[in-house]
């Protein structure tokens, strides 16, 4: 545990799996912040098909909490103009593989409307999907295109490995003041639980943990492999190979320092 999360295990706190997290991340957000909004195929009175806005919609209303068409071009291209007035949406991709009807509203206005604008526009919104294998779906089910975004500028790309982070890393991407990339991990929403406090925090973005010290290798992972690599780490070990594991968070921006410190150390 992290001294972050000791300090916040002081306070009330859940026992809680991933997609758990994400819900209350965004009850913290949007019972904080008036302008945060969700948007999405099944948000509202169903609460996601992976129920991470459960209760949102009873909580907040209708006008918080939108049932859009199944669209994802008009999803995040309103996003994008809701952004520019102001608003802080957080709009749901079903699947992070029904997102390329989206791409063009990403890539060319959400990632572009600072730099377009020279500064007078902004782009706080989030766009969270579900995404990766490992679950026995079909292709559009089971994607992992996190690279796409990675090379796009003006995007951050943000992929959570635990419970804890999950939920402070929302947090942050809600409050950045350009568009966030939030990649959920379906394999692990529901494969374990972690102490989660109940209170708001945040996790910084660009920012690696890393999960285990090591002086032979450097291992640098993200998501739903973080934990098997840890696992991999703990083998290694027992033939006297000493890994250190970094869990990136954050794949744009990278954590420079973080990467170039591990592999000084190895």
């Amino acid at each position: 545990m992290s001294e972050a999360q000791q300090a916040d295990a002081e306070g009330e706190s859940q026992n809680l799996t991933l997609v758990q997290a994400v819900r209350d991340g965004l009850y913290g957000e949007m019972e904080r912040d008036d302008d945060v909004l969700v948007m999405g195929e099944d948000v509202g009175k169903n609460g996601g098909v992976f129920r991470a806005t459960q209760g949102l919609y009873d909580e907040f209303g209708d006008d918080r909490v939108i049932d859009t068409p199944l669209a994802e071009s008009g999803i995040i291209g309103t996003a994008v103009g809701m952004s520019a007035y102001g608003l802080r949406p957080v709009a749901e991709i079903q699947f992070l593989g029904f997102i390329y009807p989206g791409f063009d509203q990403i890539v060319s206005h959400a990632a572009r409307l600072r730099t377009r604008s020279r500064g007078r526009y902004t782009c706080p919104m989030v766009i969270r999907a579900p995404y990766g294998g490992g679950i026995r779906a079909p292709e559009h089910h089971s994607e992992s295109k996190e690279t796409f975004f990675v090379h796009e500028p003006g995007l951050k790309v943000v992929i959570p490995s635990t419970p804890y982070d999950a939920k402070g890393l929302l947090a942050s991407a809600v409050q950045d003041p350009d568009p966030v990339m939030f990649l959920e991990p379906k394999l692990i929403y529901r494969a374990f639980r972690e102490e989660v406090p109940d209170d708001s925090y945040t996790v910084p973005l660009g920012e690696a943990a890393v999960r285990r010290e090591g002086s032979d290798v450097s291992v640098f992972t993200w998501g739903a492999m973080t934990r098997p690599t840890m696992e991999a780490a703990e083998d290694l070990a027992e033939e006297g190979i000493d890994a250190e594991v970094v869990d990136l968070r954050t794949l744009s921006p990278l954590d420079e320092e973080t990467i170039l410190e591990s592999f000084k150390k190895t």
